[in-house]
């Protein structure tokens, strides 16, 4: 495979496209160029980052002939990334989109529409997938070290102020579609399809920066009889803090438990007892963020399927939507109602 093939534009250059170009850089990957509509952050960052091309001509990054990989890194609202898909759908070029892919399905469902009906490959970023301490748990996970799994519990807790940030936590929905969204991710992937959802959550009002949801418990009913509990408490100012990146994982099976974080964890057996203490490399940020989009160019290049898919992730936004619907109207909230034919 060579790299060098799939050059990449990344569209957005705000906060996180520092991580995405540290971790492309350590890779050795081909970046042709950024786009931003602030011509201030433009000029930022192509002299930090000395990037061949900065523009904010968004269609003319899209359009260039050595891009073949659009990196959405633009805020996730429909109407920020649609003209960017509709143009990525005009040139051809695959798409690798920042997580949420939205925080509402149906406005989801139109953009993946949008890549489908153009025939262009769209794979959305969920980097907890790739994070390489939780790639090593599910490998110790599929080989059934710990028997039949039945119950995983996610715990993120922190305090977080957006009084600075111009968008982000400023909408109705916060913390469950743009925070959990890694966990909801992480638990599709690893258990399959999900039946139903039940949430509670709430804000704390001196949160002043934050307009919707700061605080959030999810609980998740599997196809296959697993169960989860997803917590995603950004309102915390206790002295045992779990930040982002370390949110402790916790999965229990009936010959053992795995109990950790993305950076060290233990795998405790019944059958022969045992504890055992995996050893890896690498971290979330930035390194997941490279083994996704890597994971990606390897499956374009020798044509094969990729994980985290559009279709495939719009399971994940369906649990967004769930949780949501399942607090204003009180109930449990099944994937069939969100997704209808779809799931």
């Amino acid at each position: 495979m060579a790299t060098e093939q799939w050059g990449i534009g990344i569209v957005g250059l705000g906060g996180i496209a520092n991580t995405h170009l540290t971790a492309y850089r350590n890779l050795g990957l081909k970046v042709v160029g950024g786009a931003d509509i602030d011509p201030e952050r433009v000029k930022l960052m192509q002299a930090k980052w000395e990037l061949p091309i900065a523009t904010t001509d968004v269609e003319s990054l899209i359009a260039h002939p050595e891009v073949r990989i659009v990196d959405v890194a633009a805020p996730h609202f429909l109407h920020v990334r649609e003209p960017i898909f509709r143009w990525a759908a005009k040139y051809g070029k695959a798409l690798f989109v920042q997580k949420p892919l939205e925080q509402y399905y149906e406005n989801a469902r139109k953009l993946v529409a949008i890549a489908e009906e153009a025939g262009i490959p769209l794979m959305v970023n969920q980097n907890s997938v790739f994070v390489p301490g939780f790639q090593v748990m599910e490998r110790y996970l599929r080989e059934g070290a710990i028997g039949t799994p039945y119950y995983c519990q996610i715990e993120n807790r922190n305090w977080f102020d957006l009084s600075g940030h111009a968008f982000y936590g400023k909408q109705e929905r916060w913390v469950l579609s743009d925070m959990g969204v890694h966990h909801l991710a992480l638990v599709v992937h690893w258990f399959g399809n999900w039946r139903s959802a039940y949430a509670i959550m709430g804000r704390d009002p001196s949160q002043t920066g934050i307009v919707g949801d700061t605080w959030n418990v999810m609980n998740i009913r599997f196809e296959n009889g697993m169960q989860a509990c997803i917590i995603n408490n950004w309102s915390y100012r206790g002295h045992l803090p779990r930040p982002h990146m370390v949110e402790e994982v916790v999965i229990q099976g009936d010959k053992g438990a795995i109990t950790g974080t993305s950076e060290g964890f233990v795998i405790v057996t019944a059958e022969p007892p045992a504890e055992i203490r995996p050893r890896f490399q690498g971290k979330w940020s930035p390194d997941a963020f490279g083994n996704a989009m890597l994971h990606y160019i390897r499956s374009l290049d020798e044509g094969k399927p990729y994980l985290c898919s559009g279709r495939h992730n719009l399971q994940v936004v369906a649990l967004i939507e769930a949780g949501y619907r399942s607090v204003q109207e009180g109930r449990e909230i099944t994937r069939k109602e969100i997704m209808g034919e779809d799931a």
